[in-house]
């Protein structure tokens, strides 16, 4: 498959650089500056996992104390310290095939010793959020707040945002992200004519209202949740695709009844009995071992879901790279030891556990196999068993309480990735000392926000689309630097280029020719053989062709297969049951107007005068006006901007 992978890589660098707090000149910070050199040429000796002379470079104490022959750093005093010594000997990193430290990268070194080992996560405590915590507030109030902490960074930095969008492209892009499909020709024509000055706010507002929010949020979280390979089932080989949308199903019509995230989240994770009543009971297969539960496969995906941080390597020792041990792994582990079941129901009172409250760690760990952990929550102490079998209960309401320090962050950090391509905390899933969020006081205030309102999450995105943030355009100019470009797009200075998730292409298609039942199955006949489940279901082959890069919306994954599908497939060059309705409506419309609505059913806007003409001359040159008008709509969605969120 060609990929065309967006350029905000190439900025990663200038934006450290330019992340609040601004380090003065030659300044060293160990986020910034020192960990990725210590990362690249100690830890491998000195990490989690291998731990030479008993030093420990991953963590600030484990630097202070030292190994086997004293503190490796005696703090503001270079010189006097072992690690500098080492490193300005060449001794370290040591061996013959090791390369030695470059004369910058120990000056780096050098310089934040001597500064007394600055970070980033200390200029970031105590943020301002610039708006008090303890009220919920206006969205309008909160989204100028966002702009106020997004505007100072980029002030800071030298960096000018773009300009806001135009309303057909805001009014495309709000109804994607909030609705999963594009507007139909009435409601861009309507919104585009309207000339109240709150018309986007009332916009925003009106699609939060829709069932359609909940149903794209559902199967938003549905894609996170599900393994890129669904497990299969012993017998047949099937994969519990249906399962899994109706598990999404279900998210979105909590939220369409108004449930807050914190009660869909409790819901989720003390769920019991069979999949036909509670369509969560999937949550604990799909997260677990080869389609049946297990309680390290429900800790690491809680504690990435709902927690924000990656436990993965934490299973089997301590994370040489992160400040997680095994023993938090297991301890959160221990709350889910008396679950089990598969994809048609769920028990407690048996699983890992042989006594409620504690687990051993298997043997298939790296490490420390046999021993015995505690339930205990993240970073808290250990939970005291009260004659339960089923500890699922205690701990999601610890996850939920309004002062856990991890469900709300979490929860905002996704929701903005969801909108800007690119979380606040990146990646999402790595809340950890070592990895601040580049806007601290922005994602304390959302956090906070998220809080008072109860964990509401229209309230949430109502915020967040009502920003200026938002609301900006994707466009550049076209001789800007490309690095500048890739800086402001990351900085949230600029809105990215997305491409649409497969559920929402296939809607966008649907709604634009007028068919709910659209099939673009490529003629293989419905088959259940070995661990494929039936390709006869339409949504499902379309997943499979145009499913995307969920850790990145803006990597462009479309390439042959998909183009040729949407070039060449016979439904999407047939009528369009929405053209056959539209002409039925107004059989005098004429040339002109039709292209016009043909644009604004596809692009949410009118063609420009050039567009019109070029449409009007390849019509009235064909001897088949339909087929003409059917050619004009086939263009349409084979455009990029078509298949884009801009």
């Amino acid at each position: 498959m060609i990929a065309v992978r967006s350029t905000a890589l190439l900025a990663v660098g200038l934006l450290a650089a330019l992340s609040m707090p601004v380090a003065t000149a030659g300044e060293s910070l160990l986020e910034r500056d020192v960990l990725p050199i210590l990362t690249k040429n100690c830890m491998g000796c000195h990490g989690g996992l291998k731990r030479e002379a008993g030093l420990d470079l991953r963590t600030m104490p484990g630097m202070l104390k030292g190994g086997d022959s004293g503190p490796a750093i005696v703090k503001g005093q270079a010189e006097r310290s072992e690690l500098w010594k080492q490193i300005a000997s060449d001794a370290m990193p040591s061996g013959d095939d090791r390369e030695k430290l470059s004369a910058s990268d120990k000056a780096k070194i050098k310089t934040w010793i001597d500064a007394g080992m600055p970070t980033v996560l200390e200029r970031q405590k105590d943020v301002d959020t610039l708006l008090p915590g303890l009220q919920r507030h206006k969205p309008q109030q909160v989204a100028a707040v966002v702009d106020k902490h997004l505007g100072g960074f980029l002030q800071t930095a030298g960096l000018k945002p773009v300009a806001l969008s135009s309303d057909a492209a805001f009014l495309r892009r709000v109804t994607l992200d909030l609705c999963g499909r594009v507007p139909t020709a009435g409601e861009a024509a309507k919104f585009l004519d309207d000339k109240d000055p709150d018309r986007r706010a009332k916009l925003i507002d009106a699609l939060l209202a829709r069932p359609d929010f909940g149903k794209q949020f559902g199967r938003t979280w549905r894609d996170w949740i599900c393994p890129p390979e669904l497990p299969s089932n012993g017998n047949a080989g099937t994969q519990p695709y249906g399962q899994a949308r109706a598990f999404g199903d279900w998210i979105g019509k909590k939220l369409t009844e108004g449930a807050s995230w914190a009660q869909i989240t409790r819901e989720i994770l003390t769920v019991k009995g069979a999949i036909g009543k509670s369509p969560q009971v999937i949550f604990y297969a799909l997260v677990g071992q080869g389609g049946t539960t297990s309680a390290d496969g429900t800790a690491r995906a809680v504690a990435s879901l709902f927690l924000g941080v990656q436990l993965k390597c934490a299973r089997c020792h301590d994370d040489p790279y992160r400040d997680w041990s095994q023993r938090e792994h297991w301890g959160l582990a221990a709350f889910f030891g008396r679950t089990q079941g598969d994809f048609t129901k769920i028990e407690t009172g048996k699983g890992a556990s042989k006594k409620p409250g504690e687990i051993a760690i298997p043997g298939s760990a790296f490490r420390n196999s046999g021993q015995t952990v505690k339930a205990a929550f993240l970073r808290g102490g250990e939970f005291k068993v009260k004659e339960t079998d089923d500890l699922r209960p205690p701990f999601a309401e610890w996850l939920t309480a309004k002062d856990n320090p991890f469900f709300a962050r979490a929860l905002v950090n996704r929701a903005w990735f969801y909108l800007f391509a690119r979380g606040i905390v990146n990646p999402i899933d790595d809340f950890r000392d070592l990895n601040p969020p580049s806007h601290p006081g922005l994602l304390k205030m959302l956090a906070d926000e998220f809080v008072v309102a109860d964990f509401d999450v229209k309230h949430l995105f109502r915020c967040l689309c009502n920003s200026q943030a938002y609301q900006r355009t994707s466009r550049f100019a076209p001789d800007a630097d490309p690095q500048l470009r890739s800086a402001l797009t990351t900085s949230f200075g600029r809105m990215p280029m997305r491409l649409m998730s497969a559920d929402v292409l296939l809607d966008s298609l649907k709604r634009a020719h007028g068919d709910e039942k659209l099939d673009l199955r490529t003629g293989i006949k419905a088959s259940t053989v070995g661990m494929a489940a039936p390709v006869g279901d339409i949504w499902l082959e379309f997943q499979r062709r145009f499913g995307t890069n969920e850790e990145d919306a803006t990597d462009f994954t479309h390439g042959v297969a998909q183009m040729l599908t949407m070039i060449n497939h016979p439904r999407l060059q047939a009528r369009s049951k929405a053209l056959d309705a539209f002409q039925k409506k107004t059989p005098d419309a004429g040339v002109e107007r039709t292209v016009e609505w043909l644009y604004l059913s596809t692009l949410s806007r009118r063609p420009s005068p050039e567009e019109t003409s070029e449409a009007r001359e390849f019509i009235e040159g064909s001897k088949d006006l339909n087929k003409a008008y059917d050619g004009v709509l086939w263009m349409l969605v084979n455009r990029s901007e078509f298949l884009l969120i801009r």
